[in-house]
């Protein structure tokens, strides 16, 4: 279960990763059309990173359960 955890984590840091790199690819451009492109792509990276986040808690809260932590 621990495996899954550090995995989701990860996984989490590379949304985060990808968030800034689109934001940056936005700040750089000047046409509209493509700020707006790179935008979307890092707002769906935030989404990815928020649906990873409920599903790392999700797993701790399981291993807490497991563990008798409860």
């Amino acid at each position: 279960m621990q495996q899954i955890l550090d995995g989701i984590l990860e996984a989490i840091k590379d949304e985060i990763k990808a968030q800034k790199h689109y934001q940056i690819l936005a700040e750089r451009t000047e046409d509209p059309k493509i700020k707006k492109f790179f935008e979307q792509l890092r707002m769906d990276e935030e989404n990815h990173e928020k649906v990873l986040r409920t599903r790392y808690e999700a797993f701790a809260k399981m291993l807490k359960a497991d563990k008798g932590e409860d």
